[in-house]
């Protein structure tokens, strides 16, 4: 069945009945089960290479390829057709050319923005552009362009640029969308100033404000000179002028300074000065404002452009006898002025040189000297001439100079010694203090001859102390007083080993030392020795012994 029509059988699967296939033999397609195949032939989608290949041969050239009938008996009738917007078709072969101008179809887009259409490869789809009109520049492909005008651009003959160039300015576009027109300005070249828009500007100059150096320069030509740089016109050049400053009435000069600006401004200041007694000087005639008042001497002190705070030291005043610092170097003395203004005169003092102490007002000072207080040392020195020996030193007029005296001190009743120590002062006080010592039984002593206040009373032995200037508080030690015998104290204890105790050492409390044995006996007596020490050690140690299962024995208990 298959065979007969020239196709092939197969039997997909041998266990399932009736499911044989015919199928058409290529270029051929279709296939028929349990029955012959109805073939059909599409030309455009056989498999083939060549010139006579239907979709090779529309493919190589970028064309299209149709079969518009795909019976199997249908042949050579494909065709190819040109890629849109062309419309071009052939059969059985290539279009021979599909060359399309797309502005046929696009130009509105461009023309309805003022802008023309271009197609630079008619047989290329998609590559037409629009192109901005001039003067403007800019194309874009598809679409309508963004168009850019530089109205300063020298392509440009109608613009701007020769407006601007012709007056030596700078022409600038700020905006060079195609759409903003004559936004363009014209500017100033530095120094000068000034701008316009879509028009030549006005320049101007301040000569006089002009960053610049040099003898051209108007603002330093004039302040060089310490005058006044003026420009009257700043839309011309070289019309500047210098003017001397107040109060000079010299007229400007054009173009360079005045040559004399000389002014004593004394002259017209000079009152102000003159009314308070002051005179009037101008240091510099160029200079304005610097006229100034100066005191009048011996007043010192200045001021400018105004009277001056005069000031009257009248210790510097010189060259009169009665002058403040002649009074006072006179008398060796020094001068001071405690207010020197103008108005206060007669205040100065004369203030006496160390040692010496006095001040005096607008007179020589009566100057003082207590030689006893002055601070020094040595042979000269009064104060420490009569320390040094224990004496008072005292002078008698502080306006004179070695008048002082040296003075023993009580009781000594030896007169003073004039500028120097006296010779001998000793005095034994207890020529007239001994009765304080004797009158209970004491002895009196002076140390010290020339101290004075330095006698003592001594307790007679056995018993101790002392006193100074007063009698003393005396004690008795029984158990240290210095004796042998068998009535002594610490004696009679010491003799058969035991120690002496004197429980008060008041003089009037005696007898009642004790004797005490040695430990570990505690016995004692009073004002004798313990008759007996003995003491049986077995009442403290027996336990010892009887631990051991022993018997304590003392064998002699005064040991």
């Amino acid at each position: 069945v298959c065979e007969s029509v020239g196709q092939t059988c197969s039997d997909p699967n041998l266990l399932a009945p009736n499911d044989w296939v015919c199928t058409c033999a290529p270029p051929l397609n279709g296939t028929g089960v349990a029955k012959a195949a109805k073939c059909t032939l599409d030309e455009c989608a056989a498999s083939c290479v060549g010139a006579t290949c239907a979709n090779d041969t529309c493919s190589s050239v970028n064309q299209v390829c149709n079969d518009p009938n795909i019976a199997a008996t249908s042949t050579n009738d494909w065709t190819c057709t040109c890629p849109p917007p062309s419309s071009k078709s052939a059969v059985a072969a290539a279009v021979a050319s599909c060359d399309f101008d797309e502005c046929t179809l696009r130009k509105s887009t461009c023309e309805n923005a003022g802008q023309m259409c271009e197609d630079p490869d008619p047989s290329v789809v998609g590559d037409w552009r629009c192109v901005c009109a001039l003067p403007s520049n800019g194309s874009a492909t598809a679409q309508v362009a963004w168009c850019e005008l530089d109205e300063c651009a020298k392509a440009c003959p109608t613009c701007a640029n020769t407006t601007c160039s012709d007056k030596n300015q700078v022409c600038e576009d700020p905006n060079k969308a195609a759409t903003s027109t004559s936004d363009w300005t014209c500017t100033c070249p530095p120094p000068f100033t000034g701008s316009a828009t879509a028009a030549a500007a006005v320049c101007k100059i301040d000569e006089c404000s002009s960053q610049c150096t040099g003898s051209a320069c108007a603002r330093t030509t004039c302040s060089d000179a310490n005058q006044t740089c003026y420009d009257p016109d700043f839309t011309k050049v070289g019309d500047w002028t210098c003017s001397c400053p107040p109060p000079s009435t010299q007229p400007p000069q054009t173009g360079a300074p005045v040559a004399n600006c000389e002014v004593d401004e004394c002259k017209l200041h000079g009152d102000v000065c003159k009314n308070q007694g002051q005179t009037c000087e101008d240091p510099n005639l160029l200079q304005p404002n610097d006229w100034m008042c100066k005191c009048v001497a011996p007043m010192t002190g200045t001021a400018t452009v105004k009277a001056a705070d005069c000031t009257l030291d009248e210790c510097q005043v010189q060259g009169c006898a009665t002058c403040a610092n002649t009074t006072c170097s006179g008398a060796n003395q020094d001068c001071n002025d405690p207010d020197t203004s103008a108005r206060s005169t007669a205040d100065w003092t004369c203030t006496c040189r160390p040692p010496f102490q006095g001040v005096a007002i607008a007179n020589a000072a009566t100057c003082l000297l207590d030689e006893c207080s002055v601070n020094c040392t040595g042979m000269t020195c009064a104060g420490a001439t009569c320390s040094d020996q224990n004496q008072t030193c005292n002078d008698p007029d502080t306006s004179k100079l070695n008048d002082w005296t040296c003075s023993c001190p009580p009781p000594s009743k030896q007169p003073p010694a004039q500028q120097q120590a006296v010779a001998g002062c000793e005095v034994d006080e207890c020529e007239r203090m001994k009765q304080v010592c004797e009158s209970v039984g004491q002895t009196c002593s002076d140390p010290n001859l020339l101290a004075p206040n330095d006698w003592v009373c001594t307790c007679a032995p056995p018993l101790n102390g002392t006193g100074v200037a007063k009698a003393a508080k005396c004690t008795l030690d029984e158990c240290a007083a210095s004796c042998v015998g068998a009535t002594c104290a610490n004696d009679t204890c010491s003799s058969v080993n035991q120690v002496c105790n004197d429980p008060n050492i008041a003089a009037t409390s005696t007898n009642d030392w004790t004797c005490t044995c040695p430990p570990p006996s505690s016995q004692s007596a009073v004002a004798a020795a313990v008759a007996s020490c003995d003491f049986d050690e077995c009442t403290l140690r027996k336990k010892t012994c009887e631990n051991a299962g022993q018997t304590c024995v003392d064998p002699d208990q005064s040991v």
